[in-house]
């Protein structure tokens, strides 16, 4: 396919430069020399951030100058599209999805003509998706907790589901995250701190600081080995950390004031994260501190751009209280976009669902699947294709339901699991097993299910020691 279009441009070029600086490619993943490589589900440079069989690649074209330009190959309808929308003083398209299956490569090329002197400039973009590794010994890393004590547990993945307990000490309300090759536990509510574990040594910890007094952290999103962002609750400011400093005196690297976008209370309630690209993506809450956490109007995402740290997009959304289960923002399997639960009013159903948001255009697209549709409020769930997705749900009658159900419908499939205990977490496991953290008494665990007929595949839950309540994945 072979695409025209003219792009006019402020110049950006010095009296002089050299010619061949006006036209390049901008994707995550680059060498700098025209190539990108990514693993499927990496979600720093695969935008539908899930392993999905396929790589969806963030591309744009940058010009310097004023030059017609014509692109070929993948994506190149719409990088077309984005060349005629693209206006001064931008020099640099805005980023579309260009689609590569996992194992496969693609080609682009872009020429630049310059009008005036005939000078013509040729760019060529290749992309590769590589499949991830499969698990071998995976295994699953739980927070168990009363909420006087909080232990760990892991789980293996394959069956026998061997259970072991790491003697690392954590806190009572706790919860875990797994980036690259470390562990982390943010320590929430009176515990205050960041928490970096090594899997390869017993789930030993390697550093574990403040997030500042009463900050009350609630996620963390792991851009580089050297960089994360931490969510504070009950704080303005967004800390930017180095989980890999060798003590906590080099640990804070910068902080975000999100205040301008919360409530008038000042407190805007930042709660759960994800990266798409090299956009962070932050749900803001907004809850009135002065009328008992009531929904101060809609939620929000901040978008920030993570190689200035500064807010570049704010995305207002379809409900309030974007409560997050603490699993940080979905991702739709195949469409990469964001999904958030909005819970509303948690104590009454009617006002609250499951919205799509767009990372590319930052655009909200209302409830694709409401509390009314699955009969209580969302408080967990998890999307395993356009047609499959379970939920667990707090009714009218206060019970706790895992439910699984179909997005495209909207409409319950089956109900799995009734309890008047706290089902607090649901995760698919590196092999595709649903894992469902079950309170109920007399006998709390992990129980397993199979999405492809929701067959329960434990014959009772799991023992892990205390209650389970956040589950994470070592694949």
């Amino acid at each position: 396919m072979t695409l025209f279009v003219a792009a006019v441009l402020l110049s950006l070029a010095a009296p002089g430069a050299a010619a061949d600086r006006g036209l390049a490619w901008r994707v995550m993943g680059s060498d700098g020399r025209g190539r990108a490589v990514c693993q499927d589900g990496d979600a720093r440079c695969d935008r539908d951030g899930t392993a999905d069989g396929g790589c969806t690649f963030g591309v744009a074209l940058c010009l310097d100058g004023a030059a017609a330009v014509r692109v070929r190959g993948a994506g190149a309808a719409a990088l077309t599209q984005a060349l005629a929308a693209l206006a001064a003083p931008a020099t640099c398209t805005a980023e579309v999805p260009v689609r590569v299956r996992a194992g496969r490569r693609a080609h682009a090329s872009a020429l630049a003509r310059d009008p005036a002197s005939g000078h013509r400039e040729r760019r060529r973009l290749r992309l590769a998706c590589v499949r991830p590794p499969r698990p071998r010994a995976a295994r699953a890393v739980i927070v168990t907790t009363d909420f006087e004590t909080g232990l760990l547990a892991t789980v293996g993945v394959r069956p026998p589901h061997r259970v072991t307990h790491p003697t690392t000490p954590i806190h009572s309300d706790a919860v875990v995250r797994v980036a690259g090759e470390r562990v982390y536990i943010v320590n929430r509510f009176l515990g205050d701190n960041l928490q970096v574990l090594d899997p390869a040594h017993g789930l030993a910890t390697l550093l574990q600081c403040s997030t500042g007094p009463g900050s009350n952290p609630h996620d963390v999103a792991v851009l580089a080995p050297d960089k994360a962002y931490v969510t504070r609750y009950d704080a303005k400011e967004l800390w930017i950390v180095d989980p890999s400093a060798a003590s906590c005196a080099g640990f804070l690297r910068d902080t975000v004031d999100l205040s301008p976008w919360g409530d008038a209370d000042g407190i805007p309630e930042m709660d759960q994260m994800a990266l798409v690209g090299d956009r962070l993506f932050v749900s803001l809450e907004r809850l009135d501190r002065t009328r008992r956490f009531a929904p101060a109007g809609r939620s929000r995402l901040v978008v920030l751009d993570t190689a200035s740290d500064t807010v570049v997009g704010v995305v207002e959304l379809s409900g309030a209280n974007a409560f997050g289960d603490s699993s940080g923002l979905a991702r739709e399997p195949g469409s990469g976009k964001l999904v958030v639960n909005e819970a509303g009013d948690i104590q009454r159903t009617g006002d609250g669902g499951l919205e799509r948001v767009d990372p590319f255009t930052l655009t909200a697209e209302g409830f694709f699947v409401t509390e009314r549709d699955l009969g209580g409020n969302i408080t967990d769930f998890v999307l395993v294709s356009p047609t499959k997705g379970y939920a667990i749900v707090l009714d009218d009658q206060l019970r706790n339901i895992l439910l699984a159900f179909d997005p495209s419908a909207r409409r319950v499939t089956r109900r799995l699991l009734t309890r008047t205990q706290y089902l607090p977490d649901i995760a698919l496991a590196p092999d595709g097993i649903l894992w469902v953290a079950d309170d109920g008494l007399p006998a709390p665990g992990i129980r397993l299910f199979d999405p492809r007929d929701d067959r329960e595949l434990t014959r009772g839950a799991i023992d892990v020691g205390l209650p389970p309540f956040s589950i994470g994945f070592i694949p």
